[in-house]
C-alpha cells in the first residue's frame, strides 16, 4: 500500500513509498493518510497525535529548522 512518509522530530512531509499494511503499526514516520494539496513556498506538516497534515509557509518551516520557533506540531507538555 502506498504511504507517506514525514520526521518524527518535527512532522515534515518527506515523500511517499509502499509498504505492507501488516506492518504500519511497527513504523515511526509513516501514515497512510495522503498529505494535503500544497503550493510553491509551502511544506506538509503530519501531527501523529491529531492523525492529520497541515501545511505551513516554508519560511515558517526554515525557522523552526533553525530553532528559532517552537515546533510546528503543537507541543503539549
Amino acid at each position: 500500500m502506498k504511504v507517506y512518509l514525514y520526521d518524527t522530530q518535527n512532522g515534515f512531509f518527506e515523500g511517499e513509498t509502499f509498504e505492507d499494511p501488516k506492518m504500519l503499526q511497527y513504523e515511526e514516520g509513516v501514515t497512510p493518510i495522503p498529505p494535503p494539496e500544497y503550493e510553491h513556498g509551502q511544506i506538509p506538516v503530519f501531527d501523529y497525535r491529531k492523525n492529520e497534515w497541515a501545511v505551513i509557509p516554508l519560511t515558517i518551516a526554515k525557522q523552526q529548522l533553525s530553532g528559532t520557533t517552537s515546533e510546528p506540531t503543537e507541543n503539549k507538555s
